[in-house]
């Protein structure tokens, strides 16, 4: 999983101390999670068909927030009138993300799909560019369109694996493409969440779109759960699956929305960055994966480049006095 809006939109960003808070915690220790999901979803993929894996994981990551709903002061149904809203963000962020995701995994490494998976900030910036030129309000400066270039040169980078010559082929491409989808479809979820945040709550709007998208997922994963073989699992695949589910798929999107709701979206983007960093440490450590000099410069630009659109976004949308 990737960070949501890191565009600047959703609203005021709630003022902050400079100091570390709770949220601040929660925001890093989502990170890590979300991090190290890459390498472990990639080994339960081993023994688990993927739609299976999809989900039977974001099913009980609902049903892990629909009871912390109910314990927290009741489980209130969605209004009518919020139905289609919550429905299409379960369809793009659960749904949709999920097939890529999860069959993106199959096809190349953990740590090069944390990586592509990163630059989901540049397309959330793009769409609320586009977004804020159509109401005719300003738009990113030359530091942020800077970096949005050189993410997308570090994304090259690390697809093409090579300084010399282009590699563009075969599965890894397939999967590399697809982990651009899931980046795509995190950035949408994203940008349309806050709105529906703002007036129902992170936790309410997370858990119905995440029960909504669950469901959406039966018609592609029926085949893969009556052939998955459930007897041949073992304990540390049970420990991972809810690792993913709990960890990533419930609390790892609570705590996040929390730290935005909290901290603000500039402030908590910035956790991000560490997403990657985290995958490919834990990719190195528990599947062996190696990661080449040309995926490590590439990581590095990608990171800059986010680094820099997200300095030139907090630039364009600051009043003079207060840079």
């Amino acid at each position: 999983m990737s960070a949501p809006d890191q565009s600047g939109s959703g609203g005021a960003p709630k003022r902050a101390g400079l100091g570390f808070s709770a949220a601040d915690f929660y925001l890093l220790l989502t990170a890590f999670i979300w991090g190290n999901t890459f390498p472990v979803a990639k080994y339960i993929l081993g023994f688990l068909p993927p739609m299976a894996y999809a989900f039977t994981r974001y099913m009980l990551a609902a049903l892990v927030l629909l009871a912390l709903m109910a314990m927290r002061g009741g489980l209130q149904p969605p209004r009518r009138r919020d139905i289609p809203a919550l429905a299409l963000l379960g369809f793009v962020g659960v749904t949709v993300m999920q097939l890529l995701w999860t069959n993106a995994l199959t096809f190349t490494a953990a740590s090069k799909g944390a990586i592509l998976v990163a630059v989901s900030p540049i397309f959330a910036m793009l769409m609320t560019t586009i977004r804020s030129m159509i109401k005719g309000e300003r738009s990113p400066g030359a530091l942020a369109w800077s970096g949005v270039l050189l993410s997308f040169v570090g994304v090259f980078l690390v697809i093409n694996n090579s300084f010399t010559g282009l590699t563009l082929y075969g599965g890894d491409l397939v999967g590399d493409l697809m982990f651009l989808g899931v980046a795509f479809c995190w950035a949408s979820y994203s940008v349309m969440g806050p709105r529906y945040i703002a007036s129902l709550g992170a936790l309410r709007v997370t858990a119905w779109s995440m029960l909504f998208g669950s469901l959406l997922l039966i018609p592609f994963s029926v085949m893969d759960i009556g052939r998955a073989d459930w007897a041949a699992t073992n304990l540390t695949i049970w420990v991972g699956f809810l690792f993913t589910s709990v960890g990533a798929g419930a609390l790892g999107y609570l705590w996040w929305y929390e730290g935005v709701a909290k901290l603000g979206v500039a402030r908590a983007s910035t956790y991000s960055y560490l997403i990657p960093v985290f995958a490919m440490i834990s990719a190195a450590l528990v599947l062996g994966e190696s990661i080449s000099l040309a995926q490590s410069v590439g990581a590095a630009v990608v990171l800059a480049g986010l680094a820099m659109t997200r300095l030139g976004t907090q630039r364009k949308a600051s009043p003079k006095g207060n840079q």
